[in-house]
């Protein structure tokens, strides 16, 4: 299908579409932040619980902030996949967010002109961006109806790729080995299509739009030298202005991966028949982001005026995301929007792996389809980032190459390049494929993310969790373009539609339809029951459908050409029976646990256990079993994966969870051994730790010298260079050890250690309390960053062992220590107890507080957010305390008056305090 040329329309057909196609209603769901759309309507939230805990820190340290100010209403889109014209469609879709954005916001921008403030408004995700309003401007904005929620700018990080190589132009290969690995070539030469009359836009670093392998496939190219970029390039960053950039060269590789192809036979493009626009909106700032989004929605001229949807693109590619694990709603309205005006948004999964649960938003959202990657031995590079995402949703979706993939850059150059950003463009071109060969499936964003997924090569591996068919590390399996193309509906075709309704009668929203038959698809039936397939090919098909509790029906139907089938599905309901128990520590100290349960084929999402008491319960099926993965919400315990067998009857079932011996930070554990991280260290003997000579150890770092570790606060320091002392001789020695348990002991430490040839630094042990000196350690030249472990087999079994660190020379630099251990790296309990509770302000809002034992510096916490947990509010806190009975504890916040409890900490159990915290001034 090509991209109809724009239809001249008045603006009371505009309204007419709206009415008629749209029935445009404004509903009032509260959102988190921009581009964050929920689900159902609620009544508005108090002005205190509008303003984001993150936007609350900040004015909390600076009177001033750039924010976002999202509205409740939302424009209704649920009709616009029905238009069938490409232009009508976008042009709705487009007027009925602006109509929602002007009505919503008309109040608010007059208070913004007011207050003198500089804001932009936008419409694509129904929100304004405010620079450098104050605390009191935020605070009353929150107290409006129409608002809501008040949240800080955001930041996406550039792509951060690896360059594997460079080549010339005239030594490129043929055929790109991802283009050949997911066998896009095989389509060209079965198929014919090359991805004609699709247009495909990036949100990146710009293009070079005259590169040798994309001029020709650029939608500015007139053909003739010439060269239009109005609605086909958008500078959101301000640094190339009217003719497209890329100062970069991340969106040049991207495009090229896309649809570039030179001509010459150096074929690195999936799509090279494919159109392609583009802005620079990735990522000098939130602004341009979101900015870029809605442009998509709606291109306009190069002076951003005369907006025209028809020129928007079929496909937008997205090879960014946060650099970190996050499930923040980022786009998440424009994401919506661009699904109902028809635009397919891919998303890059990130590259932090190999480790599990770094999968990065948007990609790990739910309604983002997201890319990881494998190299050409199709195993999953070390980079690509692993799921799960948000609320346990398997991520990636799907994979493709990523590493050491060659494609252009600016200065007509090509080079091989890693990274869940190479992958993407490899499914963004293929959709093109797809779509140029089934015109029926132009914006049809479920029919084309169910035929991807359903023709993806499985990719067993299940480190991460998931299925054969389906996992968190290969997401639904390895792309394959040529069996996508065999399933789509090519030739006459037909659908299916029907109804699932239990025994009664009842409509069953959210049943899992399987349409098997020539090709296979999965739907999804809507609040009342029904469901529709796009189009498919005729013949003879089986539909079933699967819902949590009740059992599987199917009933064989004919689909012909040009007509829809119906079928009724009844499902009848499976007995149910309660599963409950209690979650423990199950390493010594048996304290209740909060943790989350997730179970497999359970769709009402996590369950969580009580703070207090460990407690869940939870409704079940009968006569099934179920694999249950608990995720331990406290800090260093391990997680746990159970298979539960339950009968005809309600079950008790306990579970207990471990600490991590591999690391022993859960709370009420500790290394066999003595630490000190030199906290609260100002000078002199501390701890029974000792200085002597010159220059004197310090703990206040004059120098700024690079921390030995990302841990933050204090640590020990001998700066020969800041002293400006010639010779110096100086040592820092703890004090005597008992390690007369201990068969393996050794000596740990962080160090920043800047060497030359006119010092020395040695580490040297005692073991009959500091009378005699044994050396284990020693450096002179060379640097030193990290962490050391030395093993100190003569202090086994010994008590008055001593360590000591002895650094010396002449014109030297400086060594830096932190995070000093001496034992044995075996978790062993700490006697003590828990205390758990919240922290509220005088008006009952949430305080991200920290909470300490008041005579123990070292045991303290902070609270954290419990977004997930549906029975939880926000500022809930742990702390461990080695002190038991009556202990003094004290909350502290800023900009709030500190409190202080006595507590009756009990051994091995929990106890509860809650604070409420006042305001200073208030």
């Amino acid at each position: 299908m090509s991209v109809l040329s724009p239809r001249r329309r008045s603006a009371a057909a505009v309204l007419a579409v709206l009415a008629t196609a749209l029935a445009v209603t404004i509903t009032a769901p509260a959102t988190a932040s921009p581009g964050a759309t929920a689900t159902s309507s609620k009544p508005s939230k108090a002005p205190k619980d509008k303003i984001r805990p993150d936007l609350r820190k900040q004015l909390d340290s600076k009177d001033q902030a750039d924010f976002w100010v999202a509205f409740e209403a939302k424009a209704d889109l649920s009709k616009a996949a029905s238009i069938k014209d490409w232009n009508v469609r976008g042009t709705a879709v487009a007027a009925a967010l602006k109509a929602t954005a002007a009505a919503s916001q008309q109040s608010v921008r007059g208070t913004l002109d007011s207050a003198g403030v500089e804001y932009q408004s936008f419409w694509a995700t129904n929100a304004i961006k405010v620079t450098g309003g104050k605390r009191a401007l935020v605070e009353a904005l929150a107290t409006r109806a129409e608002v809501a929620s008040v949240s800080p700018s955001f930041k996406v990080e550039p792509p951060k790729v690896t360059a594997s190589g460079t080549v010339a132009a005239a030594t490129a290969s043929a055929v790109e080995w991802g283009v050949a690995n997911i066998r896009a070539d095989e389509v060209w030469a079965q198929y014919g299509v090359h991805g004609e009359g699709i247009t495909i836009a990036s949100i990146d670093t710009g293009t070079q739009f005259d590169h040798p392998a994309l001029v020709r496939q650029y939608r500015g190219n007139n053909g003739d030298g010439t060269f239009d970029h109005n609605y086909n390039w958008f500078d959101a960053a301000g640094t190339c202005g009217p003719v497209p950039c890329d100062n970069h060269g991340h969106g040049t590789h991207t495009m090229g991966t896309m649809v570039g192809d030179d001509g010459a036979g150096h074929q690195i493009g999936v799509a090279p028949g494919a159109k392609w626009i583009t802005a620079n909106g990735c990522c000098p700032d939130d602004t341009a982001l979101i900015a870029s989004g809605q442009w998509m929605l709606e291109p306009t001229d190069l002076n951003g005026q005369n907006p025209d949807a028809s020129k928007r693109p079929n496909i937008v590619n997205n090879s960014w995301g946060s650099t970190t694990p996050s499930d923040e709603p980022i786009l998440e309205d424009i994401s919506l929007a661009w699904t109902a005006s028809g635009i397919f948004g891919i998303f890059a999964n990130g590259n932090s792996g190999p480790a599990c649960q770094t999968s990065g938003s948007p990609g790990s959202r739910v309604i983002n389809y997201s890319v990881g990657a494998y190299d050409s031995s199709n195993a999953i590079a070390s980079f690509s980032s692993r799921g799960s995402g948000q609320d346990g949703a398997i991520k990636p979706d799907i994979s493709a190459p990523g590493a050491s993939i060659l494609s252009s850059l600016p200065g007509d150059r090509y080079e091989a390049w890693d990274g869940t950003s190479m992958a993407t463009p490899h499914v963004a071109g293929t959709i093109a494929l797809l779509w140029s060969a089934a015109g029926g499936l132009v914006g049809d964003i479920d029919e084309t993310r169910a035929l991807l997924d359903g023709t993806a090569i499985d990719s067993p591996d299940g480190q991460c969790g998931g299925t054969d068919a389906d996992n968190n590390v290969f997401g639904q399996g390895r792309l394959d373009a040529l069996a996508l193309l065999k399933s789509a509906p090519i030739g006459p075709v037909g659908r299916v539609a029907g109804t699932a309704t239990d025994t009664a009668g009842t409509p069953i929203a959210g049943a899992q339809i399987t349409v098997a038959g020539p090709v296979t698809r999965q739907l999804t039936t809507t609040a009342d029951g029904a469901f529709a397939s796009g189009i498919l090919p005729i013949g003879t098909y089986t539909v079933s459908a699967k819902k949590y509790g009740y059992e599987v029906p199917s009933a064989t139907v004919q689909i012909t050409q040009d007509a829809t089938s119906t079928v009724a599905l009844k499902l009848v309901p499976l007995p149910y029976k309660t599963v409950s128990g209690t979650v423990t520590d199950g390493s010594g100290h048996g304290w209740p646990l909060y943790a989350k349960l997730m179970i497999d084929g359970y769709t009402e999402g996590p369950i969580f256990t009580d703070p207090v008491t460990g407690r869940y319960s939870v409704r079940l099926p009968a006569s099934t079993a179920y694999q249950v993965h608990v995720f331990p919400q406290y800090d260093g315990y391990a997680t746990s994966d159970r298979t539960v067998q339950l009968g005809d009857a309600d079950l008790t079932y306990d579970l207990s969870l471990t600490a991590d011996q591999s690391s022993c930070t859960a709370p009420g554990y500790r290394w066999n051994g003595t630490g000190e991280d030199f906290t609260g260290w100002t000078s002199g003997t501390t701890d029974g730790w000792t200085t002597s000579g010159q220059p004197a150890w310090r703990f206040d770092n004059p120098g700024y010298r690079t921390a030995p570790n990302d841990g933050g606060g204090r640590f020990a320091i001998a700066d020969a260079a800041y002293a400006g002392v010639k010779r110096f001789d100086t040592t820092l020695t703890s004090p005597a050890y008992d390690l007369s348990a201990q068969d393996s002991p050794v000596i740990a430490f962080d160090t920043a250690y800047y060497g030359s040839s006119n010092q020395r630094a040695d580490v040297d042990v005692s073991v009959d309390g500091g009378k005699t000196w044994t050396n284990v350690w020693q450096k002179t030249t060379g640097n030193t960053f990290g962490r050391v472990t030395v093993a100190l087999p003569q202090a086994a079994h010994r008590t008055g062992v001593r360590v000591r660190f002895h650094y010396q020379g002449r014109n030297g630099n400086w060594w830096a220590l932190d995070d000093v251990f001496v034992g044995t790296h075996a978790c062993v309990v700490t006697e003590g107890g828990l205390v758990v509770g919240f922290a509220k302000d005088t008006t009952g809002a949430s305080v991200y507080a920290t909470v300490a034992r008041t005579a123990a510096a070292q045991e303290k916490t902070t609270t954290v957010t419990t977004p997930v947990d549906p029975n939880l509010g926000d500022g809930l806190y742990w702390l461990f305390s080695s002190a038991t009975g009556p202990t003094e504890l004290t909350a502290t916040a800023a900009t709030y008056t500190s409190a202080t409890a006595t507590v009756p900490v009990v051994k091995n159990a929990i106890v509860t305090q809650d604070w409420t915290l006042t305001k200073v001034g208030g």
